[in-house]
């Protein structure tokens, strides 16, 4: 019989699985041999951040139904006496995509940033304001997901402010004051469409989406989910690559470009990732950051002459 980890031996078995049923296929991958399904399994001892995988994986989940964009979770249990947890998903088998993945990505993940359903409790995290009901993590770096009802403060404060606050950085503070006066009222304070909550992915970069074999769909998982406006997703996308313009060609057929100043709402969103790479890693990351805020303050600058 295949040996588990009990916090896995417990989801499996409260889902019906006996362990009989399973074969090892990869590391912390198991097949189960009646139905072909193949599952992913993880132990930590960081519950938290667990905790806010898997919640993002749900939240995203209500939006996605059908689509196989993200894995299904089987389940999440966590021994608080030996303070550790773990979870099972559906395994995603990834490989070379198809010629059409960034098109069939980019509708998928439009899709996604919608309203989730309200009928019959699916709707269950979602308040129709700014956030999250438990912190995620972006990285490392935990996130403060406190619910908020102005799509302006939540990401001025709660994403950027917080980032620049932790950082401590003399240069990063002082473009971070001019910009809290001048870009970031121009950006966030009025547009259109209005933004609404819907989920994100919130760390939507390269090596976080993917092409499944096992069901022939592009896929993403491994989230920093929260609720926020839908454009704030790509900012990461335009940061490390790997997204083409079928990808964005397709996202903007479903949910189109905001006006007036979309590209440069879009650098104020990929700012949040250069902000959190300094707080990581430091090093080049942190002339990143200073290049955009200038570029954004000057730009602001510009408008108000």
């Amino acid at each position: 019989m295949t040996q588990l980890h009990p916090l896995l031996s417990q989801i499996f078995s409260q889902s019906s699985i006996p362990l009989s049923e399973l074969e090892p296929s990869s590391r912390g991958c198991y097949l189960h041999k009646p139905t072909g399904m193949m599952y992913f399994t993880k132990t930590q001892s960081d519950i938290p951040q667990m905790r806010g995988e898997i919640e993002g994986l749900l939240a995203m989940g209500r939006t996605t139904d059908g689509l196989g964009l993200v894995p299904k979770v089987l389940g999440f249990e966590i021994d608080e006496d030996k303070g550790e947890c773990g979870m099972v998903t559906q395994y995603f088998k990834l490989g070379s995509s198809s010629k059409n993945m960034q098109k069939e990505l980019g509708e998928k993940i439009a899709k996604m940033h919608s309203v989730p359903p309200s009928n019959e409790g699916t709707g269950e995290g979602y308040t129709g304001k700014y956030g999250f009901n438990v912190p995620t993590h972006c990285g490392v770096t935990e996130q403060d997901n406190s619910w908020e009802g102005s799509w302006e403060v939540f990401y001025r404060d709660r994403r950027l402010g917080d980032l620049v606050t932790r950082i401590g950085d003399r240069e990063i503070n002082k473009e971070w004051e001019v910009m809290k006066e001048r870009a970031v009222p121009l950006l966030l304070h009025s547009f259109d469409p209005p933004p609404k909550p819907v989920i994100q992915h919130g760390d939507l970069w390269s090596g976080n989406k993917g092409y499944d074999t096992i069901t022939d769909k592009p896929v993403i998982y491994d989230p920093a989910s929260y609720y926020g406006h839908n454009e704030a997703d790509l900012g990461i996308t335009h940061m490390l690559g790997g997204f083409s313009k079928d990808f964005y060609d397709a996202y903007h057929s479903i949910h189109p470009k905001s006006q007036p100043y979309y590209d440069e709402r879009q650098k104020l969103y990929e700012l949040y990732h250069h902000l959190n790479h300094t707080l990581m890693f430091g090093g080049s990351y942190k002339s990143g950051s200073l290049s955009i805020m200038r570029s954004l303050n000057n730009w602001a600058k510009d408008k108000e002459m």
